[in-house]
């Protein structure tokens, strides 16, 4: 958001940090509940944290503001996060598992609009690094590399496969001469700009969707495979299946997109991956190297190990499919979701919501030179101003950006009348929250051409 949309003023609080009688008190427009405050939902002991977090934060129930909601693993205590939605009343919520919508949300879609989203995005700053650290292909250290984790039974065996993969492409690799890098040792973890940099050095990669194949509406089968492991430790998969959660699983895959997809794609790295969805952009041969998900097919991808320049071209058609959408991108997201925000303010604003928290009555004298600064306003962003441009451009805050409008408006005496300094700041920065909201967006739209 300060990145792609630095003109907004921001204000960031995570969960546990002290809670200001200032932010409990202030007039957001819009208030998004990012992922890593929603999985709270799951914390144990609950009464600890989650109860806790319910009532430290209720007063985001009662805000007038747009509220946004971002959450992952959606199938994870489904049931709690739909109540928890509902009773915030939360106008948006970005569902990863969109398909499944119905499923997750059935109370809060009486009040909340569902959109699509996405796990993760594709930044212009990774684009730029990997131009810079990608190693060509026939230089690269690691022939196949890869990192994953062992699920909880409680994502079900499609939750499993990102493991399984790794494990069982090890073993039918064993003795072919190929140099491996492929580790589920959570010690072995990468993260930020040191997994770039190993994805940069591989030639190819192992992947698939993430997701789970169980739905877990309250936590009853998480809690049931912790208290059986808890007595049987060394239990195996179909051991806790029986006991835990028989004949539940695989009735409903809960698929995403993972990250990695877009994160491979820019580092030139030729995906090995098991066919899925891929949101509809990416098929097997073309760009990618299909991987059953039993590897049975493991001799026909050793196979294709060795064809380097069917890789590299599997690879670009992949960067090519991927980058040429922009709505993988951080960029087309937050303007995505400005836009809704502004479109739903706008919505309140007409239904005779009042503008800035309060009733403003304006004179026929003070409405006229509202709309004679309004187009001064416009007017000078058209003629390219230079000192509006520079401070948004250099993502300055909205308070300078309003400082600078309201120089330029001081410097243009209208219709004979005149205002000092104070009450002409606090006029250019009422202009501005009164301004038709498309109209801000197209000026902002203007100044970013």
């Amino acid at each position: 958001m300060l990145k792609y949309a630095p003109w907004n003023s921001y204000e960031l609080h995570a969960f546990g940090e002290p809670i200001s009688r200032r932010l409990r008190q202030e007039r957001f427009d819009a208030i998004i509940l990012d992922t890593t405050f929603l999985c709270w939902r799951w914390g144990k002991p609950r009464e600890e944290y989650f109860d806790h977090l319910l009532r430290e934060y209720s007063f985001i129930a009662g805000s007038d503001a747009i509220k946004i909601a971002l959450p992952q693993d959606e199938y994870d205590h489904s049931t709690v996060l739909d109540d928890w939605m509902a009773d915030w009343r939360v106008d948006l919520i970005y569902s990863v598992c969109y398909e499944h919508r119905d499923v997750f949300y059935p109370k809060a879609a009486m009040h909340a609009e569902i959109a699509e989203g996405l796990t993760g995005y594709i930044d212009d700053a990774d684009v730029a690094m990997m131009h810079r650290i990608a190693r060509p292909f026939v230089e690269r250290e690691i022939d196949v590399g890869y990192r994953a984790r062992n699920l909880p039974p409680y994502f079900g065996r499609f939750g499993r496969m990102k493991a399984e993969i790794g494990e069982r492409f090890l073993a039918a690799s064993i003795g072919l001469g190929l140099h491996l890098d492929i580790s589920l040792d959570p010690k072995q973890s990468l993260a930020g700009e040191d997994w770039l940099r190993f994805l940069a050095n591989c030639r190819f990669t192992l992947g698939c969707e993430s997701g789970s194949s169980l739905l877990d509406p309250s936590g009853g089968i998480r809690r049931a495979c912790d208290v059986y492991l808890a007595d049987h430790r060394d239990a195996d998969f179909q051991e806790i299946e029986a006991a835990c959660f028989p004949n539940e699983d695989m009735r409903t895959i809960f698929s995403a997109i993972s990250p990695r997809l877009f994160e491979a794609a820019l580092a030139g790295t030729c995906q090995i991956l098991v066919p899925g969805k891929y949101l509809g952009i990416l098929k097997p041969d073309e760009h990618y190297i299909p991987l059953a998900p039993d590897c049975s097919n493991i001799e026909a991808v050793h196979t294709q190990l060795t064809d380097w320049r069917r890789a590299r071209e599997r690879a670009e058609a992949c960067r090519a499919a991927l980058l040429g959408s922009e709505r993988l991108t951080y960029r087309w997201f937050v303007r995505d979701l400005i836009n809704r925000i502004e479109n739903k303010l706008e919505g309140r604003h007409m239904g005779g919501d009042a503008i800035d928290g309060g009733t403003i009555e304006t004179s026929i004298s003070d409405a006229e030179r509202i709309h004679q600064l309004t187009e001064i306003a416009v007017a000078m962003v058209l003629r390219g101003s230079h000192d509006l441009r520079e401070t948004i451009l250099a993502q300055a805050s909205a308070r300078a950006a309003i400082g600078d409008l309201r120089e330029g408006v001081l410097a243009m005496p209208f219709r004979g009348d005149c205002i000092d300094q104070a009450s002409g700041s606090r006029t250019v920065k009422f202009i501005w929250k009164a301004m038709p909201l498309r109209l801000r967006r197209a000026i902002l739209q203007q100044l970013y051409r």
